[in-house]
């Protein structure tokens, strides 16, 4: 059983943190497991899961508890909607095509970002593309083409960099919110959430709501 409930913690890191900072009850822990469809092999009595849960999370390094309080800090968000999204196979060529396409962009006083990979270039802005991707040259260089996007910047501490767990607590949040979160990038302490036009609102109180009480 032991491998099983080892696999079963490090699936789960944010349940096997919470249950080393003593948040969740280890026999409630115990008794969802034993009672999940993907753990039906799991034949062993529910006092016997847990006794196995304890022996796992000795073997654990201790978790630091870095600490961040938002009270103190000036955190800025700005949202934009009908954001539309290009997503460009990176190559010098399709590089430069990217970057004369932002230049264009910039030209019109329009919002235009963006993010560069390994493999990808993205291409965020809420210029009307419409005319553009249907160029012949342009259109067979776009790897994907999304529109109807809500965008969140979140203006972060550079600091914040040094603190463990800080972006899965941003998207908990949205995750409780049943906001799918469409892209997700950080530059520098910025943080760039895309999410669908019609859940841009709701995600805006949630993070507003939920970066004034930030306690980390």
């Amino acid at each position: 059983m032991s491998n099983t409930i080892k696999a079963y913690l490090q699936s789960n890191p944010m349940i096997a943190r919470y249950v080393q900072n003593g948040l969740i009850n280890i026999n409630s822990l115990a008794r969802f497991i034993k009672q999940s469809n993907s753990y039906k092999e799991v034949d062993n009595s529910v006092a016997a899961i847990g006794m196995d849960i304890r022996r796992q999370m000795k073997q654990l390094p201790d978790i630091a508890k870095p600490t961040f309080d938002s009270s103190g800090q000036k955190l800025h968000i700005v949202v934009r909607t009908n954001i539309e999204e290009l997503i460009f196979r990176k190559s010098e060529k399709n590089r430069q095509t990217c970057l004369n396409i932002f230049h264009q962009i910039s030209q019109s006083k329009h919002f235009s970002c963006i993010v560069e990979g390994e493999r990808e270039m993205v291409l965020l802005t809420d210029y009307s593309l419409d005319g553009l991707i249907k160029k012949e040259h342009i259109k067979k260089i776009i790897d994907n083409h999304t529109s109807g996007l809500g965008f969140i910047s979140i203006d972060f501490p550079i600091t914040l960099r040094k603190v463990a767990g800080v972006y899965s607590q941003v998207t908990s949040a949205l995750f409780f919110g049943n906001i799918s979160i469409h892209s997700f990038h950080t530059i520098g302490g910025e943080i760039l959430i895309l999410v669908k036009n019609k859940d841009l609102l709701k995600a805006q109180e949630i993070l507003t709501s939920f970066l004034t009480r930030i306690t980390i």
